[in-house]
């Protein structure tokens, strides 16, 4: 394990961790959607099984779960590594 020994180095830290967990998330999404895209019938199938429901219900269902997990990633991850990086970019011009 890293220990950061100022707190520029566990911002850059924390940096790469959460452009790391957005681009993870990223893929998830590139998943999801082409899961829906390229096997779509298979995919609605496997989970009308389980659950009973209609074709527009599944994609309803399924795009506010996209959409859900995309507005997530983007808050959660983009946004704090954008606003890190941009303090931190400004601390070198301070300094």
């Amino acid at each position: 394990m890293v220990e950061a020994s100022s707190p520029e180095e566990l911002l850059d830290i924390l940096a790469k961790v959460l452009i790391r967990c957005f681009l993870m998330g990223v893929v998830v999404l590139l998943f999801w959607g082409g899961m829906i895209v390229f096997a779509g019938d298979l995919v609605y199938n496997v989970h009308s099984s389980f659950f009973p429901m209609s074709r527009q219900q599944f994609y309803v269902i399924s795009y506010t779960g996209a959409l859900f997990t995309k507005v997530c990633v983007f808050l959660f991850f983009l946004l704090p590594y954008i606003s890190i990086r941009l303090v931190q970019r400004k601390n070198r011009k301070n300094n």
